[in-house]
């Protein structure tokens, strides 16, 4: 999940990024957005460890958990990896107006192109995702296949993968329709994609509009693997990239997928830089972002010393303490891309991860103004 590894578009100059946000504010602002029928929603990644604990106090303020992640062996997907699933079930079962699905895939997973690369192989990985899913009670799946057509996470590519995808997707969603008929019950096909440029050229959002039910724009990560420091979840363009949460979803609603199927990436963790001098939001740091820090250590920043910014164009909160740049999270960047996304018509938000806030602040705040 966090990698969407591209910082395009340092060539632009301020004026440029300026004009650019503009567009996208004005047409955040005057185009009409569609509006969910249903209240938006929160959805929360969670990530399978031993350590995994899920709290009751926080059940209130999810609407979905995607369990991650289901991974492929011989063509098939596996869970026999899982070290939580039984904690899982226990805590959707407990808090039953929670949807569970399972997550497969993730970033750096291999075996998608090679199942997909023929019929038979699509018709086996559908036949065992399904299975695994109905196994253990999940009532949807979540296709992170990162991603289709390109090598960026050291998986094997191909030219024809992203028709594959679609054709997997589309056994996926006939699979899924067949038990929503039979049980009376809703069954999500949902599907994670990146936020950068390069990654949605590929996609043809009417034929995604007409198979999945949830889009996950994975808008982080969108800076921080090299040593220019700037805002890696911002939802409006920096100095630092173009690439930007809003300009992701205008480029799929502009395409054609619903924005009532959309959710919003969030991520639970910040970056740091380390070796920077100043508090510019665009310098040259000594070593890259790659550091991450849970939500409760953004938090407590300022405490240690650090100053608090945010920048009210993109919408992102940042801090700078001694030799250290941090981007991240915090309770008004929150509320600000959850009220943009009620404006939007948004199905929601969906956090990465739940393990990276034991707080709860995260989700009850971001569950707060989404309800707004």
């Amino acid at each position: 999940m966090p990698r969407t590894k591209e910082t395009k578009g340092r060539g632009f100059s301020r004026v440029m990024l300026t004009v650019l946000s503009a567009a996208i504010i004005a047409a955040s602002v005057f185009i009409p957005a569609a509006r969910a029928e249903n209240p938006p929603m929160t959805v929360v990644y969670a990530l399978d460890s031993a350590n995994l604990i899920f709290r009751d106090s926080d059940a209130a303020n999810i609407n979905q958990i995607n369990y991650a992640f289901a991974l492929i062996r011989d063509g098939e997907a596996v869970g026999s990896h899982w070290a939580a699933i039984d904690r899982v079930r226990a805590y959707l079962r407990k808090h039953p107006h929670i949807r569970g699905v399972m997550a497969v895939g993730g970033w750096g997973a291999e075996g998608f192109s090679d199942a997909c690369a023929t019929a038979d192989g699509r018709a086996r990985l559908a036949d065992s995702i399904l299975r695994l899913m109905d196994e253990n009670g999940f009532r949807g799946v979540d296709i992170d296949w990162e991603y289709p057509g390109t090598s960026a996470g050291g998986i094997k590519s191909r030219a024809e993968d992203v028709e594959n995808w679609y054709a997997l997707l589309s056994l996926l969603r006939d699979g899924l329709d067949k038990r929503t008929a039979a049980t009376g019950q809703k069954h999500t096909l949902s599907v994670a994609v990146g936020a950068g440029d390069s990654l949605l050229k590929p996609i043809d959002p009417v034929r995604l509009n007409a198979l999945a039910d949830q889009v996950v724009v994975m808008a982080y990560d969108l800076c921080g693997f090299d040593r220019k420091t700037g805002h890696h979840a911002a939802l409006y363009p920096d100095d630092n990239t173009r690439q930007s949460g809003a300009r992701a979803v205008r480029t799929l609603t502009q395409g054609g997928l619903s924005a009532d199927k959309i959710l919003l990436g969030i991520p639970a963790y910040g970056r740091m830089w380390r070796q920077v001098s100043g508090s510019a939001v665009t310098q040259t740091a000594g070593i890259s972002g790659t550091k991450v820090l849970n939500f409760p250590d953004l938090l407590a920043l300022e405490s240690q010393g650090y100053t608090r910014y945010y920048d009210g164009a993109a919408k992102a909160a940042y801090w700078v303490g001694g030799e250290n740049f941090v981007s991240g999270e915090d309770e008004q960047s929150i509320r600000d891309k959850a009220q943009w996304a009620v404006q939007q018509g948004l199905q929601g938000a969906a956090v990465w991860s739940y393990g990276q806030d034991d707080s709860g602040k995260l989700l009850a705040w971001l569950k707060e103004a989404l309800s707004q």
